[in-house]
C-alpha cells in the first residue's frame, strides 16, 4: 500500500515522540524509528485531543496490529504510519457514526477526511512536557542549601554541597579487634 499523504515531517513527529518516551536515554538512529506503545499513547493523547476515544482505540486495536511480530514496537516508516492513521481514522469514524467496519470502508470520504485532519493535528501540535518549577513557598530553598545543615546532617555533604551517599549516612565499624572506647590503638607495644 502506498504511503499516501505521509510526509517526512510527519515521520519526524512520530520519531520525536519516540525520543520523548525514552526518558532521558540516548537513542541510536535505529531506535528512534521504533515506536513503542508508551510513545504511541503519548502521541495520540497529546496531538489528537479532540478525538475523545482515539487513545483507547489506538492502544487496544490499532497499535498491536502494526507492531513488528515478536517485538514491542512499530517501525516508523511512511507505509506503517499511513496504515496506522488510516486504521485509526477508520475505527474512530465507525465508533462515531455507529457503523460496523464492513459498512464503512477505509476509502470512505469521511474516513479519508478524518485521517487528513488527524495528520494535520499531529503536525501542528507539540508534546505536552510538564516542567516542574521550584516552589516559591515553604522552605524548599532552605532544604536544598547544604550550608545551613548542622550536626550529623552536615556530614552528609561535601564542601561543594554534593551528597556523600552512604558514607555520609552511616558509621562504619572498623572491626580491628579493639573495643570501641580504646583510644590508644596501635600504641600498646610502643615504648614511652
Amino acid at each position: 500500500m502506498a504511503s499516501g499523504g505521509v510526509t517526512d515531517d510527519l515521520v519526524k513527529k512520530f520519531e520525536e515522540f519516540v525520543s520523548l518516551s525514552a526518558a532521558g536515554k540516548t537513542l541510536s538512529a535505529a531506535e528512534k524509528k521504533q515506536m513503542n506503545s508508551k510513545a504511541c499513547g503519548k502521541l495520540v493523547k497529546d496531538c489528537l485531543k479532540s478525538y475523545k476515544n482515539a487513545p483507547t482505540i489506538a492502544d487496544a486495536s490499532v497499535f498491536p496490529k502494526y507492531k513488528e511480530k515478536g517485538k514491542q514496537y512499530m517501525a516508523c516508516t511512511k507505509e506503517n504510519i499511513d496504515n496506522f492513521l488510516s486504521d485509526l481514522a477508520h475505527k474512530y469514524q465507525c465508533q462515531e457514526l455507529k457503523k460496523s467496519e464492513k459498512e464503512l470502508t477505509r476509502d470512505d470520504p469521511k474516513v479519508q477526511e478524518c485521517k487528513k485532519k488527524m495528520s494535520d493535528d499531529i503536525l501542528k501540535s507539540k508534546a505536552d512536557v510538564k516542567v516542574v518549577a521550584q516552589s516559591k513557598t515553604g522552605n524548599v530553598g532552605g532544604l536544598t542549601d547544604t550550608s545551613k545543615y548542622t550536626g550529623a546532617h552536615k556530614e552528609r555533604f561535601d564542601e561543594s554541597g554534593k551528597g556523600k551517599g552512604a558514607d555520609g549516612r552511616t558509621d562504619k565499624a572498623e572491626n580491628t579487634g579493639y573495643v570501641g572506647n580504646y583510644k590508644g590503638q596501635g600504641t600498646f607495644d610502643k615504648k614511652k
